[in-house]
């Protein structure tokens, strides 16, 4: 018999559970204990496979524990990737490239591994200076003197109504820090290896802000101690303030920490931009300052400051006029190089197309489908996209679901650009009875999308570097500078139970 024609392509990615978001270009970090790892499994077969199953063999590294998990599939197929993921604590864990091995059985074949790497990260906060450090095997990120627009009083409230969501679980939209990068080992020549030789550097900045914002949103959703460093930290406050809101009603206790996490994960996407995805300031600084022969580099520093003329939303081609300076100290001297200029948020999409059934029966499932272009019109397919989907019942209860184009349930097919979410009413009705509310009436369906990092192993750094993963290009909520307006969470669908 032959090997299963079923593999891992793309290394795996990190996904935080309470919020259900991908941490960003999917990297998995140590200061956040429990993190899934998910990868999408393909079928590289012209033909469909029968009984697959699927699971994770091992991680080279015993200080990450995945919890034991087999996927079965009666059917995948032709083509399909198949979206897979297993929870796992990442207390123990050592920052650096790690191996991962997947094994995949289907009818008439016989088991296949798959091994791919994943990225790990460590983020420590001191509190007595106010910086964070990220430190990989590469050396350590120092971000401090962090600045930003803080929540307004306009979040947390929709038409002077307060909603769930309070106002400390707010984002903080990033507008300017300093980074101090410390190599190991110092190094001669113009550029030094690239972290984990694939993201800018600028990538573990945005770490840094998403974890600071994950450890408050996980404190509250399930009480501190949850993470491996102090959940403070200050940033100085730049205006206007950014202000959003929570889903109105919700009765779960969870949604309100997706939405947060989301709208957090959207503001430090300010950072990718205003640091630029085909370069970031360290390597365009070293670039401009190559040191004398004989001169080793033995750190280096940006300070960067940004103004954001519009907030910062998925998908939009919003820009960042960027003021930036970068200084490398060697054992020879020091060198400097300064940088004023305007960026665009390249992670550009179209409006979200959705269809859904007007009415449905009492249990019946309820389903969604949904398509995502491109700016220039071309469709996200298959594994391009990490995608969720809340279900809102009519009275707030929410049901987070996954939406995947993998030609299974109600996905008309596999790689065809339509992602497809669908939830059991006879088991959510279960969750509904505990909470006192009914089936019956309209739903509401709010769709979510972040790209996934595709880049394939063995691609040279400087370009892999190019190809960042985990930002969204499509939401449910929006971000606002001004508090005058009414609350910015928008569904994309509707059905009525009857």
């Amino acid at each position: 018999m032959s090997d299963t024609p079923m593999q891992v392509l793309t290394r795996p990615f990190a996904i935080e559970p309470v919020t259900n978001i991908m941490m960003p270009d999917g990297i998995f970090d140590n200061a956040l204990y429990h993190l899934r790892i998910a990868a999408h499994i393909s079928n590289m077969s012209g033909a469909a496979l029968t009984n697959v199953t699927v699971y994770l063999e091992s991680v080279g590294d015993p200080g990450i524990v995945p919890v034991a998990r087999t996927f079965f599939f009666a059917s995948i197929p032709a083509g399909a990737a198949m979206l897979v993921m297993w929870d796992a604590n990442f207390e123990h864990a050592a920052p650096g490239k790690r191996l991962v091995s997947f094994v995949a059985r289907a009818d008439g074949h016989t088991p296949r591994r798959s091994i791919q790497q994943m990225f790990v990260s460590q983020t420590r906060f001191d509190s007595t200076s106010n910086t964070y450090t990220c430190a990989i095997e590469e050396g350590t990120l120092t971000l401090s003197k962090p600045q930003g627009h803080l929540p307004g009083k306009g979040w947390g409230t929709s038409d002077g109504k307060q909603c769930r969501c309070p106002p400390w679980l707010g984002p903080v939209v990033p507008t300017g820090f300093t980074l101090a990068w410390a190599p190991n080992p110092a190094y001669a020549g113009t550029h030094g290896e690239l972290p984990f030789s694939d993201p800018w550097w600028k990538v573990l900045a945005i770490i840094v802000a998403i974890i600071a914002a994950l450890v408050a949103i996980i404190a509250a959703a399930q009480g501190a101690g949850q993470a491996s460093f102090s959940v403070g930290g200050e940033v100085e406050e730049t205006d206007p303030s950014v202000n959003c809101c929570s889903p109105e009603g919700a009765a779960s206790g969870a949604p309100e920490y997706t939405v947060a996490g989301v709208a957090s994960a959207i503001a430090s996407g300010a950072i990718a931009v205003a640091c630029s995805d085909a370069a970031d300031p360290f390597w365009r600084g070293q670039a401009a300052t190559p040191p004398a022969a004989g001169e080793l580099t033995l750190g280096e520093r940006v300070v960067a400051q940004w103004v954001l003329p519009e907030a910062p939303n998925a998908g939009r081609p919003y820009t960042a006029d960027v003021k930036w300076q970068y200084e490398r100290f060697t054992s020879g001297g020091n060198y400097q190089h300064a940088v004023s200029e305007t960026q665009v948020n390249l992670h550009v999409a179209g409006p979200v197309e959705t269809d859904t059934p007007a009415v449905v029966p009492a249990f019946e499932p309820l389903w969604l489908r949904a398509s995502f272009r491109r700016e220039h019109n071309e469709l996200f397919r298959g594994n391009e996209l990490y995608a969720f989907a809340l279900f809102q019942a009519p009275q707030g209860l929410y049901f987070v679901q996954p939406l995947v184009d993998d030609g299974l349930g109600f996905d008309p097919g596999a790689n065809d650009g339509v992602y497809a979410a669908s939830l059991n009413l006879k088991e959510a009705y279960r969750l509904l009875l505990k909470y006192g509310q009914q089936v019956h009436g309209a739903w509401r369906v709010f769709v979510f999308a972040q790209d996934v990092n595709l880049t394939k192993p063995g691609t040279p750094p400087e370009i892999a570097a190019q190809h960042i993963g985990g930002m969204f290009v499509a939401s449910a909520i929006e971000l606002t500078f001004d508090d005058s307006l009414p609350c910015p969470l928008k569904a994309q669908a509707s059905i009525t139970v009857v």
